[in-house]
């Protein structure tokens, strides 16, 4: 780990996939916020707000407390895309050796770590409302939950991948 090592300081730009990456997870947590809104004035006063891992209904809430997927996966989406925007990434941590030989693959590898993983959230924010709003409207009747458990424990995998892309480099 490279916690308290000094990374070369070389400036890495965004590439424009990474750029197109971050404005389509702006988009999904817009689409998530308009979904809601699209809904929300349908729905029951109460309505379900946690399900066990059967996929019944354990908790109940105002409908309000719908709003907190969008405005948490908002909230999330921008302060992780300013840590993987405007953060240098000589202040990252990585998992392997980081040389001025290295860095300019590295670097760009650490970024795009950050944007796909900041995407691949929004996108599970956005599915778990879907997966909710369908289950309230009767659309479904059973909420596959472990389906759902499944893909956020997959977002949390994701890094690994990256990882191994690190550890491939500095080998070279």
């Amino acid at each position: 780990m490279s916690l308290l090592r000094k990374n070369p300081k070389i400036e890495v730009k965004p590439s424009p996939l990474d750029k197109k990456l971050f404005m389509a997870g702006w988009f999904v947590v817009i689409l998530n916020a308009i979904l809601v809104l699209k809904f929300y004035f349908d729905l029951p006063e109460t309505i379900p707000t946690h399900f066990n891992l059967q996929g019944r209904v354990d908790g109940y809430g105002h409908k309000s407390t719908l709003w907190a997927i969008p405005m948490l996966s908002a909230g999330l989406y921008l302060a992780m895309g300013l840590m993987a925007t405007k953060m240098k990434p000589w202040h990252m941590n990585y998992p392997v050796r980081v040389t001025t030989e290295n860095a300019p693959k590295l670097y760009p590898i650490a970024r795009r770590m950050l944007i796909v993983m900041n995407l691949c959230f929004v996108v599970a924010f956005l599915i778990t409302t879907v997966i909710i709003l369908f289950n309230i409207l009767g659309w479904v009747h059973a909420l596959d939950i472990k389906a759902l458990i499944a893909l956020w424990v997959l977002n949390g995998l994701l890094p690994l991948y990256y990882v191994f892309k690190m550890y491939r480099v500095a080998k070279r």
